[in-house]
């Protein structure tokens, strides 16, 4: 194996942990809010077809 080949190697390696750490670390942070965003997520499915009812009752606008 070459020296180069070893440093990209090194290199490469870091930068895969160093994402993973971010990702990591993105995750802790965000975990709090998950439960709200599937609560958010679920009630905005299930009143999408409300919303198409009144846009089209409004003529093609989301407000009267």
């Amino acid at each position: 194996m070459t020296q180069n080949s070893r440093s990209d190697l090194g290199r490469i390696t870091l930068c895969v942990l160093f994402i993973g750490g971010l990702i990591v670390g993105a995750l802790w942070v965000l975990a709090p809010f998950l439960a709200a965003f599937v609560w958010a997520t679920m009630i905005v499915v299930a009143t999408w077809p409300l919303l198409r009812r009144v846009e089209r009752a409004c003529g093609g606008r989301r407000s009267p």
